[in-house]
């Protein structure tokens, strides 16, 4: 171990103190029990919560200490040993014979992997404090600075310094091993094994390009498990072309890729391709207060019927961070709505397992509304439906269970019964075209609002061949529905964007005094992107992909795409915070933005968001 404690002293606490094994996610010290001594993380690492058990407060590595918020107590009491019985066990509240010495926090400590730790009661570190003095010390020392940093870190937005999201990768990321791809399998993981600081490993080219990676992973299940000859070149078990991140990125954009992406090491590359680091989950996690974010991603994929309420709030909690983080509005939501994407495809894998039997023909599930625009940021009502190869009573069943298990999840049940459990919503290939020519050729006005949801539809799980035929079904059904996109067209002329022409200090004061986001301006955004991308015969994707698909088509210019793209992140940033902040306070949730609480400056901006978005109403409108 590299320690400051002589190997002699080492081998004298093992053989005084007692050995303990966590498993990942399980708790090693709770808020407001007795501590009576301090555990030294022989391996993984812990993570310190705050109270309400949601914001990480530090990350703990091996051979750092846990349990030093209370040292000040032995120090100051020097330890009333007749308390414990047994030195080598934890004590806990319930099992103190007098509590007048009891020292708690509101601090818990739990495991962020496996770990290993050695338990240190303050009866041994009293037997022993002139050998463990200085080291105990430095550990201290060495903590208050991390907390003072951590403290100049929180503070700095005054002073002009970068919050932790937005600082580089460069200033967190560590050295890479690199290797050449003619290198044996054996020689890299001895490699690997010498160096403690890393855990993978870059194959480079004779250009120092990057070839591919392994990691630690990669030995275990390419290698030990498959009786690969280690004599072979690693190039045989690399991942080719690995996913990789500018120097100059930012921490959340480091972070986010990883999520999104469902890795754990990003290589590094400088602005001429070069390798530069490597960056890792770790290296992340001890920057900063994010464990939360990347559990509940994995909490998802684990999840059953009993674990599925239990991830809102951990779903809620990563949304907070995020927030508190000032990460850019899209990001958020891209990571967000990927989890929510995970959660609903468990919710289906789960249903399938309880169906017993193999669906009788190919499938397809898809979200729509904000789920499927990929705006959502929490838990709302349900929004789905079906589609099938052949009618089966058993997709019915399915249909049942899906919703059955999204609701466990925390989807609460549609209010208009827009689910796939409802015959109106799912149906064969041939049950969907007679109804999509239905809404076109009837176009009657509750008709054309069910055609506005279903059009931002997103597969979510399902047979991808099937998703393209039905895909080609719906561009077949729209060739001749010109009178179906003209009345759509003319719902939108009665609901126009407000018109903000006067200077905004004065037009607020004066005249508004909020604006209902969603009704406003939101939902004739996605109706007017709508009608334009139908019209061009784009008739899949998320409002900011058919902006790129209709920049691609010419239809909009380069330079309204990109304000066009910025105008709705501003748009986005200010609701979803507002909307979340109605949530935290417990009120009614509702989409109006109260104006007099923005700045002048927000409110300048707003303004400018909302009359671009208003020009994209406009131009939609000039076609009819």
């Amino acid at each position: 171990m590299n320690l400051t404690l002589s190997q002699t002293l080492i081998n004298k606490l093992c053989q005084l103190c007692d050995t303990h094994h966590y498993k990942q996610d399980e708790i090693i010290l709770r808020a407001n029990e007795n501590r009576e001594g301090v555990f030294l993380v022989l391996s993984g690492m812990a993570e310190v919560i705050g109270p309400g058990h949601h914001e990480v407060i530090e990350i703990i590595k091996p051979h750092e200490l846990i349990g030093l918020s209370t040292i000040h107590h032995f120090l100051l009491t020097q330890l009333h040993t007749g308390q414990q019985e047994d030195a080598k066990i934890p004590i806990y509240p319930d099992q103190l014979k007098a509590h007048h010495s009891q020292q708690q926090t509101q601090l818990q400590v739990r495991a962020l992997d496996d770990l290993e730790a050695l338990y240190l009661p303050y009866t041994i570190l009293k037997e022993n404090w002139d050998e463990l003095r200085d080291y105990i010390l430095e550990q201290v020392s060495s903590r208050l600075h991390d907390v003072y940093q951590a403290v100049a870190e929180h503070t700095s937005s005054d002073t002009g310094e970068m919050p932790t999201p937005l600082r580089q990768v460069h200033e967190l990321m560590q050295d890479a091993l690199h290797v050449k791809k003619s290198d044996s399998i054996q020689t890299v993981a001895e490699k690997l094994s010498a160096d403690r600081q890393t855990t993978a490993a870059m194959v480079l080219d004779e250009n120092s390009s990057i070839l591919g990676i392994v990691t630690m992973h990669d030995f275990v299940n390419r290698v030990i498990t498959t009786s690969l000859d280690t004599s072979s070149a690693i190039e045989t078990i690399m991942t080719k072309n690995p996913i990789t991140i500018s120097r100059s990125a930012y921490y959340y954009e480091a972070l986010t890729t990883m999520l999104l992406k469902g890795v754990k090491h990003l290589p590094v590359t400088s602005s001429n391709g070069e390798l530069a680091g490597l960056v890792t989950l770790s290296n992340l996690l001890q920057a900063n207060a994010t464990s939360a974010m990347v559990k509940s991603s994995e909490n998802i994929t684990k999840a059953n019927a009993e674990t599925l309420p239990t991830l809102k709030e951990k779903l809620e909690a990563t949304l907070a961070t995020m927030l508190q983080q000032q990460v850019p509005i899209l990001t958020t939501l891209d990571v967000m709505n990927t989890q929510f994407d995970r959660l609903v495809q468990r919710c289906v894998e789960l249903s399938l397992q309880e169906m017993k039997v193999e669906p009788p023909s190919a499938f397809c599930f898809y979200l729509m509304g904000s789920g499927a625009r990929k705006e959502q940021f929490l838990l709302t009502d349900q929004d789905h439906f079906l589609v099938y190869e052949k009618e089966s009573d058993y997709f019915t069943e399915l249909a049942e269970k899906i919703v059955r298990n999204l609701e466990r999840a925390g989807f609460e049940r549609c209010r208009g019964n827009m689910m796939a459990s409802n015959p109106k919503w799912r149906g064969s290939l041939e049950d969907w075209e007679a109804r999509i020519h239905g809404w076109t050729v009837h176009s009657t006005n509750d008709r054309l609002l069910l055609a506005q949801n279903f059009f931002s539809h997103r597969l979510v799980y399902g047979n991808d061949r099937l998703h393209q035929q039905f895909q080609q079904s719906i561009t077949n059904s729209l060739d001749r529905a010109k009178i179906f996109l003209y009345r759509l067209s003319q719902l939108e002329r009665e609901n126009p964007i407000p018109t903000l022409e006067q200077p905004i200090r004065s037009m607020f004061r004066r005249n508004r005094k909020q604006i209902d986001m969603k009704k406003e301006v939101l939902f004739p955004y996605h109706h007017s992107l709508q009608i334009l991308a139908l019209m061009h015969a784009i008739t899949y994707g998320t409002p900011l992909e058919k902006i790129d698909k209709l920049y691609e088509k010419k239809i909009l210019s380069a330079n309204f795409q990109k304000d066009l793209k910025a105008s709705v992140a501003t748009v986005l940033h200010y609701y979803v915070r507002n909307r979340h902040t109605q949530y935290q306070n417990q009120q009614e949730l509702s989409s109006t933005l109260n104006l007099t609480a923005l700045t002048t400056r927000e409110k300048e901006e707003l303004m400018l968001s909302i009359r671009l978005i208003k020009e994209l109403q406009s131009h939609m409108l000039s076609y009819y």
